[in-house]
C-alpha cells in the first residue's frame, strides 16, 4: 500500500528530524520539551527559561527536569511557579513526565550566546 503523500506541518518534520538525529543522547521527551517549551509554559516564564534536560530514574518514566533561567529574581518566581511548570507539562504529555524542576541560575550573556549560536 501506498503511503499517503501531502503536506505537512513544519514542527512535525522538525521533531522528526531532530529525534533521528538525537537519537541515543536525548530523550523523545526532551526533544518534545525543548522544541514546545513557549507553548507548554507561556511567553512570560520562556522569555527567561530554557530546558536543559530531563534525568531519569532507573525503570521509571517520571523524572527531574534541570531548568536553566536567566538571573536571580526570576529564579525566585521560578521557584514559586514550578508546582505551575510542572501541571502543565503533564497537561502537554498527558502523563507525569516530570515530577521535580532543578533550577540553575545563568547570567544573561549565556541565553544570547545560545540563541546566536542555535540561529
Amino acid at each position: 500500500m501506498l503511503r499517503q503523500s501531502g503536506p505537512r506541518k513544519l514542527r512535525s518534520i522538525i521533531e522528526s528530524y531532530a529525534l533521528k538525529c538525537m537519537k541515543g543522547r536525548m530523550s523523545k521527551n526532551e526533544i518534545c520539551l525543548i522544541l514546545n517549551w513557549r507553548n507548554i509554559v507561556g511567553a512570560e516564564i520562556a522569555e527567561c527559561t530554557k530546558p536543559r534536560k530531563i534525568s531519569y530514574a532507573q525503570n521509571i518514566n517520571t523524572g527531574v527536569l534541570h531548568l536553566t533561567v536567566a538571573n536571580g529574581s526570576k529564579a525566585l518566581e521560578i521557584q514559586h511557579m514550578i508546582s505551575l511548570i510542572i501541571e502543565r507539562i503533564t497537561i502537554f504529555f498527558g502523563y507525569k513526565a516530570v515530577y521535580s524542576i532543578k533550577i540553575k541560575q545563568e547570567s544573561v550573556d549565556y541565553f544570547t550566546i545560545q540563541d546566536n549560536l542555535s540561529t
